[in-house]
């Protein structure tokens, strides 16, 4: 027996073991380990905040502990952390090939095939493809999504049956084919309510920056199991790298609440994005951007941003702070400050590179449109169950929960839901733009002193909240809140407290609505306590003192000023 194949024998045996574990055994089976799971979490997020409040406590005594021990501590937790989000890997609870094969069937060929799918056309030249391979009986009597007008119809109402080549025609004969063959392995591998399901989703919809990458990888090979674990693992990498870069900036403690904080919280948990095709690339981007700017390499923290925007673009909002500050920068002095001046140019740079090179690689500039047209123009008003923001907060009501409006005799079950929510939505816009004004003009004030670039990101969460109503998944973002840890360190218990909230909240509501309109709640309160944390209180003498330049106004028997407050 020759090296190699003693290799893959042992190899084969380990695989065996390892399923024999995960199958023998009551405690892996999937009720009981997500039971564990959540535990684990809950104890991992309140444990941590606990411990974080008994340092403070001893350090008050004159009694510290250890630093060897409270790192040790740190990086157990943080490990613990990390693992519990993929649940350990135990396959009973997760995919058993560790890749989301829903979320591939839209990335991967949405990517793959961008130029002849567009953003409406994956679903129908699916069925097509099906059909040609021999299942147009079944296919009959399927349903899909009509991305163009967002609506759930029989197929035999579409074009797949009546005009093919609508779809087709965007195709050579070589592509069609290897389409064919893509679709036709996704098929095979999901079947039954999972692969019909597929098609009610709401299709394909990254920027186009993001589908020049995904198109990259992509392209390198057709649908296979081998391929798409090389694809999945992509994520877990991007997700370590992002928990060392809070460590490179900011050092170990803050990475270990960073961390615990995102792999402990319940709308960014495993279950929406886990075993994805990058998925997490926008994250590792916002979170180089803040530790970059901490590291004080503007023109880098810049461009990392941009792309991360440009990846999912409601991270334009995260500019805002650093626009605050810029602003009062130039009103102040009429002139850009050298740390801005080089943010700004590392913004330029990155767009000047990627736009265009999205343009040429993605089929043309109507790639814009179509995107403008599909996902932003679209989706805006297209409500979801697991939407989270300020808008899910002021819409949702005891009339309108899905609980009293969904109706399964329509194509689409959600459409009362959905044209209920936009209407109170126009009837409760005052008040949700009163609200945006009021945390803008929170946010200046918090950020009137300070010249630390890196503080404006985490400061800008709330108004990031307020102006978008994203899916549930993209709150993994607050993880960049984790940093004012290191200049207000009273705020640790209470994020990782807020993420084990997360996950007691997610246990006790049983409609989907329910369960993320109490998770916008909670997130829109950490939201206000992290301007709360890091900014005074407002005053008359405070204002007037910063209006004229002049130091900021102290109690008696107050410290010095520090460096963070008169910048």
């Amino acid at each position: 027996m020759d090296f190699s194949t003693l290799t893959a024998a042992v190899a084969a045996q380990s695989l065996l073991m390892t399923g024999s574990i995960w199958d023998s055994l009551e405690i892996f089976q999937t009720e009981s380990w997500k039971n564990i799971m959540n535990a684990l979490r809950i104890g991992l997020t309140l444990g941590g905040a606990l411990l974080l409040m008994y340092e403070f406590r001893a350090r008050r005594m004159s009694q510290p502990v250890r630093e060897r021990t409270q790192k040790r501590v740190a990086f157990v937790l943080a490990a613990l952390a990390f693992c519990a989000y993929y649940d350990f890997f135990n396959p009973k609870v997760r995919y058993p090939e560790y890749y989301h094969r829903h979320e591939f069937f839209h990335y991967y060929l949405g990517s793959k095939y961008n130029e002849e799918l567009a953003y409406t056309r994956i679903y129908e030249c699916s069925a097509i493809a099906e059909v040609e391979l021999g299942r147009g009986a079944e296919i009959r009597k399927r349903e899909l999504r009509d991305l163009r007008e967002n609506l759930i119809k029989p197929i035999p109402d579409t074009y797949v049956f009546s005009n093919p080549g609508r779809c087709k025609k965007h195709f050579t004969p070589e592509k069609w084919e290897a389409f064919k063959k893509d679709v036709d392995w996704f098929q095979r591998v999901s079947r039954g309510s999972y692969w019909e399901n597929m098609h009610k989703d709401h299709g394909y919809n990254p920027p186009p920056v993001w589908t020049m990458a995904g198109k990259f990888f992509a392209s390198f090979a057709p649908a296979g199991d081998g391929f798409f674990k090389i694809l999945a693992s992509i994520d877990p990498i991007l997700q370590l790298s992002a928990v060392l870069l809070i460590w490179w900036a900011f050092g170990w403690k803050i990475m270990a609440i960073a961390t615990v904080f995102w792999g402990c919280n319940a709308p960014a948990n495993f279950y929406w994005t886990g075993g994805a095709f990058l998925r997490q690339d926008w994250i590792f981007l916002l979170v180089a951007s803040l530790a970059l700017a901490k590291k004080r390499r503007f023109a880098m923290a810049g461009a990392a941003l941009t792309w991360s925007a440009l990846l999912r673009v409601f991270p334009l909002i995260m500019f805002a702070g650093w626009g605050i500050m810029i602003g009062m920068h130039l009103i102040r002095h009429r002139r850009f400050h050298p740390d801005h001046r080089r943010l700004v140019i590392g913004c330029i740079i990155a767009g000047g590179i990627l736009i265009p090179a999205s343009v040429i690689y993605t089929g043309g500039a109507h790639t814009y449109v179509d995107f403008y047209n599909h996902t932003l123009r679209t989706h805006q008003t297209t409500p979801l169950t697991n939407h989270m923001g300020l808008e899910t907060m002021v819409v949702h009501n005891w009339d309108g929960r899905m609980r009293f409006t969904r109706d399964n005799n329509l194509d689409d079950p959600f459409q009362g839901w959905k044209d209920g929510r936009n209407e109170r939505f126009k009837q409760a816009r005052p008040l949700f733009l009163t609200i945006v004004f009021g945390l803008f003009a929170w946010t200046v004030w918090a950020l009137r002193r300070t010249k630390l670039m890196w503080i404006a990101l985490p400061l800008s969460l709330p108004l990031t909240m307020a102006l978008t109503n994203l899916t549930c998944y993209y709150y993994s973002m607050f993880m960049v809140a984790a940093a004012l840890v290191s200049v207000r360190p009273t705020f640790g218990p209470t994020l990782l407290a807020a993420s084990g909230a997360s996950q007691i909240l997610l246990l006790k509501y049983y409609f989907v609505d329910d369960k993320y309109t109490a998770q916008s709640w909670l997130f829109f309160l950490l939201a206000i306590l992290i301007l709360v944390v890091y900014s005074r209180p407002f005053s008359r003498e405070r204002l007037k003192a910063w209006w004229e330049g002049k130091p900021e106004p102290r109690p008696k028997n107050a410290p010095p000023p520090t460096a963070l407050t008169t910048g």
